[in-house]
Parts: structure tokens; C-alpha cells; sequence
């Protein structure tokens, strides 16, 4: 993580949210809680991504930040200054909104001086200039917004975010409307910015592959709520919550209805696998987290072994890199996809003993969707 000074000399500031509140209301509706008691404490320098799903109030939280939506409650703190009730152009922080918000009779060049040229920046050209060649755009910089594609109006927005070399930086889905191989190209050459220049970053996302490579550390959000917060080995790895485990992960985790035996194994259906946990108390209903990269499946034929379940392959897909095998566990009704090695190969009707790591199945209350640890 940089805490250093970016070119023009802006130096990194820490974030800090505290008991953040937004209520909209309006007269003759309900009233609805977007965003609730949401503390959050980002370091000089540090990328944080907010991922979680539409409506679940991200993108309300960074326009709080930048003064485009009015606080209900708490406060929002720029190293030791409060901006919450301060005017957008007073708080000093780079925005990068996907509605891209670009100015339509300027050309792209004009549109990303246009700020640096009011401050009076000696170096406007120049950071242009560097900025168009860093995103690979500089062959965009004399056409008009009118005559670029979609991907190419949102690279401009987020150069134009860059370009002011902010102590704080708010993108709101900066890669979204990119396509595959440009997305990858200009992800990386974020991160390179942001490490060089030492920007105090916060990501909205619902695109956890973009949150997951970007971020120092990202806040799983849903219902207005943090979930988690924490690095991404740590949200994917050791999810808090069922919401957390089924929202991170590609392919998505497998949860199934099992029972929490009490004898250090987990049932489901008609067979047991081990698990690691500290709660053995008495027989209870739990819900099951299995990620498909975390199990295995044994080879054709083999299925019977005593420390894994015998299922039955329905289905699988060969995807060059690795293998998506979806098979029925007895008693289970629910399919579960395993991944498997791509020298391994499997077709409908095999035989096979599916086993995972005791200390990667995940238990979670039914009810209340908390972890069981």
C-alpha cells in the first residue's frame, strides 16, 4: 500500500465513516433505509471495494462521500476534516460515476483539463497527455463524447477521475461497460495508478473478480449493512455469514441441508463427511458450504470409500482449464458442482467418492444464516 505523494503533489488522506445514515422518504410512501450505521475506517492509501448486489446501497454510500446525496446521520471524515454537510466542490475528492456525466460539445481532451484548467494546474497538458497514454486512449483525445462507444465513454470517466491526482478517489462500476480483454488491460493499469500515486481508493462493484483482484480490502454489503469486512483471502476464505459465502465465489459455493452430527462429522443424505468446528453440541439442522474448487472426486468406479460420499455424476462440462462435474448426493435434493482437474475426465452415470478438507465445509445456522465455527 502507497501512502506517497501522486504527480502535482496531493497526498493520500484516510476515509473514515462513521454511524453513516441515509433515509429516503417522501410523503404518502414508506420510508426506506438505504444505507445503516455503517462505520468504516479506509487507511491513506489503501482501495477498498464495496461489492454486493443492486439496491444494497453502495453506490448511495460513495455519493454520500462526494456530496451528491445529503446525510441522514453520522459523519464522514477526510483525514481530520468533516466534509459531510460541505458542498461537492469543496470536498476534494476524484469521482468516476458509470453515467459517465461527460461534457458533450467538449472534445475528450477538454473534457478531461476541463478541472485542472479551472484550478489554474500550470501542468493541465501534460497530466492529460500521461493519463490518456497510461489508459491506452490518446488516440481518443481530440473526438467528442458523441463519437466513442460505451466502454470508451467510461474509460474517459475514470481518466478524468484520475487526472486530478485526488487524496480520495470514488468509482462507482469504473470497468463495467468495457469489454472482456479491455476490462482486464485497464484493471491492472488501475491498480498500477493507484499503487504509484498512492490514492485513497473506494470501489463500487458487483463484480466480484473486479473486487477481488483491486482491493486491499472490500466490505460485502447487503440491506444497507457491511456483512464483512476484511482482505479478500479472508471474505472468500473464512465468510462470516451464509449471504458472504454465496455472494463470493465462482463457481458459487454448494450449500446443502445437512445435520450436524455432534461426533466431529457433518450428514448429508446417507452419508458423513469430517469437519473441524468447536460447536458439537447436541444434533441440530444446519445448512452446508462447499466450494467447488475446495472438493474432490475420486475415479470412476471408486465410489464407497469410507471418508468421502458416493454420488453419482448427472452431468460435466470440460472447460479446457478444469472440469465442472455436477453430481446427486443420495438423500440430498440439491445437485452439487465440483470442479476437477482438467486431466480428469467424467461422464453421466459414474460411480465416485466426492471428499473435501474438514477445515473447508462451512456450517451455517439455518435460520439466521451466521456462521457455526
Amino acid at each position: 500500500m502507497s501512502t506517497g505523494t501522486g504527480l502535482g503533489g496531493a497526498t493520500a488522506q484516510p476515509l473514515t465513516l462513521s454511524k453513516l445514515d441515509k433515509v429516503y422518504s417522501s410523503r404518502g410512501r414508506e420510508s426506506f433505509h438505504a444505507v445503516k450505521a455503517m462505520d468504516l475506517a479506509v487507511q491513506p492509501g489503501e482501495l477498498i471495494a464495496l461489492l454486493g448486489p443492486s439496491g444494497c446501497g453502495k453506490t448511495t454510500t460513495l455519493r454520500m462521500i462526494a456530496g451528491l446525496e445529503t446525510v441522514t446521520g453520522g459523519s464522514i471524515m477526510i483525514g481530520d476534516r468533516e466534509i459531510s454537510q460541505l458542498p461537492p466542490g469543496k470536498r476534494n475528492v476524484g469521482v468516476g460515476f458509470e453515467s459517465y456525466a461527460l461534457y458533450p460539445p467538449l472534445s475528450v481532451r477538454e473534457n478531461l483539463g476541463y478541472g485542472l484548467k479551472a484550478r489554474k494546474d500550470p501542468q493541465a497538458a501534460e497530466r492529460v497527455q500521461a493519463i490518456a497514454d497510461r489508459l491506452e486512449m490518446a488516440d481518443l483525445l481530440d473526438l467528442r463524447p458523441a463519437g466513442l462507444s460505451s466502454g470508451q465513454k467510461q474509460r474517459v470517466a475514470l481518466a478524468r477521475a484520475l487526472v486530478r491526482n485526488p487524496p480520495v478517489l470514488l468509482l462507482d462500476e469504473p470497468l463495467s461497460h468495457l469489454d472482456a480483454s479491455a476490462r482486464n488491460r485497464v484493471r491492472r493499469e488501475l491498480k498500477v495508478l493507484q499503487r504509484e500515486f498512492g490514492y485513497t481508493t473506494i470501489v463500487v462493484t458487483h463484480d466480484q473478480v473486479e473486487a477481488l483482484s483491486l482491493a486491499d480490502r472490500l466490505a460485502v454489503m447487503n440491506a444497507g449493512v457491511i456483512q464483512q469486512f476484511g482482505t479478500p483471502d479472508e471474505v472468500f476464505d473464512d465468510p462470516a455469514n451464509l449471504f458472504v459465502a454465496t455472494f463470493v465465489g465462482e463457481p458459487q459455493i454448494n450449500i446443502i441441508d445437512g445435520v450436524l452430527t455432534g461426533d466431529g462429522t457433518v450428514r448429508l443424505g446417507s452419508g458423513t463427511l469430517p469437519i473441524t468446528i468447536t460447536d458439537q453440541s447436541a444434533e441440530r439442522s444446519v445448512k452446508v458450504g462447499i466450494r467447488p474448487a475446495d472438493a474432490a472426486l475420486g475415479t470412476a468406479g471408486d465410489a464407497g470409500s469410507s471418508d468421502g460420499l458416493a454420488v453419482t455424476v448427472r452431468f460435466y462440462e470440460h472447460l479446457m482449464e478444469f472440469g465442472l462435474a455436477t453430481v446427486d448426493i443420495p438423500g440430498v435434493d440439491a445437485r452439487t458442482v465440483i470442479q476437477t482437474p482438467a486431466v480428469q475426465r467424467l461422464a453421466p452415470g459414474d460411480q465416485v467418492t466426492l471428499t473435501a478438507p474438514a477445515d473447508r465445509i462451512y456450517l451455517f445456522d439455518p435460520t439466521s444464516g451466521d456462521r457455526i465455527r
